[in-house]
């Protein structure tokens, strides 16, 4: 039991799941393999704890079950949150017939943070593609512009500032030939001014087979089930709603567990940090006294993908929200700029990432 925690922990997930010995750990790497029959099944067998009341919430809503998500809380004795009552109440649906590609929009941050064209309830928008978002995320002012109503929906973090969020829904999103309805929103005040902007995020995401394609500057969206293209496949895991991390590495240090955050946007000087972590992290890999920013001195890879001389950064802060997801360490946040070097297709039917470069 402890060598299957201690590798829970490290994130090998499936040296974890060869060494669990009791389902509850079952659970936890059916769970963020995408896996959600199985991991209620070992739910219900290890006795229904109650330390897994919210990932079994979580199991039963990619599984577009509202309804037995909201029922099971009741049961526990939990609260609903506001965002899960307005699920029960306008259930998400998405069509798509065949594939669709949406260009690149031009705007001010189109090297840092892709936007597609896209329309809200028939509002024409930008729409940027931050998998560090759930679904539709914007700030509570401009969606009350968008005619959203917003229900207050408790305190979380934005990047590392904690705030108080809002939910709503929004009753179409279109994408190209993809739409969307009964949209789930994340209204935050702290995206105004310079941040006023609309995100779609890993959940919309979710609901297709997407190719971000940076060389070509398109967005590729196919109904879930169709095959990935070839590449170099890398596999994630995805904690709690948008939580998707991936193994990775800083030069020697090949055991390292990175949030994959294409949204973040650290610029200095037109350079974009491709990592985000602590100092004490750059410390435990041979830095003693990082700066804020500086150009990383060994090769950063995700998978068997790597990448020298890219530009890092440092958090203000020792303690980060995201330093662990359901107690795997996180050691990182790596961003759209050591994903922009690829075509990037996202596979939650396999939960693989599949990359290749432009020859």
């Amino acid at each position: 039991m402890k060598a299957a925690r201690r590798a829970w922990a490290r994130g090998d997930v499936e040296e974890a799941g060869r060494l669990a010995t009791d389902d509850r750990q079952r659970f936890l790497v059916h769970y963020v393999r995408g896996r959600y029959e199985q991991a209620l099944a070992c739910y219900a067998a290890a006795g229904r704890p109650r330390s897994l009341d919210e990932p079994v919430a979580h199991a039963l809503l990619h599984r577009d079950r509202p309804a037995e998500a909201a029922e099971h809380l009741r049961r526990r004795g939990r609260r609903l949150p506001p965002d899960l009552v307005s699920r029960l109440d306008t259930p998400l649906a998405a069509h798509l017939t065949g594939p669709t590609v949406l260009p690149f929009a031009d705007h001010a941050l189109a090297q840092y943070l892709p936007a597609v064209s896209a329309t809200i309830d028939n509002h024409p928008v930008l729409a940027h593609l931050d998998t560090g978002g759930t679904f539709l995320v914007m700030g509570v002012e401009r969606a009350r512009a968008l005619g959203i109503t917003l229900t207050p929906n408790g305190r979380a973090h934005h990047g590392t500032t904690r705030t108080t969020f809002y939910t709503g829904t929004a009753g179409e999103l279109t994408l190209g030939g993809a739409t969307l309805t009964n949209v789930p929103v994340e209204a935050a005040p702290t995206l105004r001014g310079t941040q006023d902007v609309i995100i779609i995020g890993t959940n919309i995401l979710q609901r297709f087979l997407a190719t971000i394609d940076a060389p070509a500057e398109r967005l590729a969206l196919a109904p879930r089930g169709t095959p990935p293209p070839p590449g170099h496949r890398v596999a994630f895991h995805l904690w709690a709603d948008h939580f998707m991390f991936a193994r990775g590495g800083f030069g020697p240090h090949q055991d390292l567990n990175f949030f994959i955050d294409s949204g973040l946007v650290y610029v200095i000087d037109d350079r974009q940090a491709c990592l985000y972590t602590t100092a004490q992290h750059y410390r435990r890999w041979g830095m003693p006294h990082p700066p804020p920013h500086f150009t990383a001195p060994a090769p950063i890879h995700l998978g068997p993908l790597s990448q020298s001389d890219q530009f890092v950064a440092t958090t203000p802060t020792r303690r980060v929200p995201w330093r662990d997801f359901g107690g795997v360490r996180i050691d990182g946040l790596l961003s759209w700029a050591f994903l922009k070097n690829y075509t990037w297709t996202l596979d939650f039917d396999r939960h693989e990432y599949t990359f290749s470069q432009s020859q």
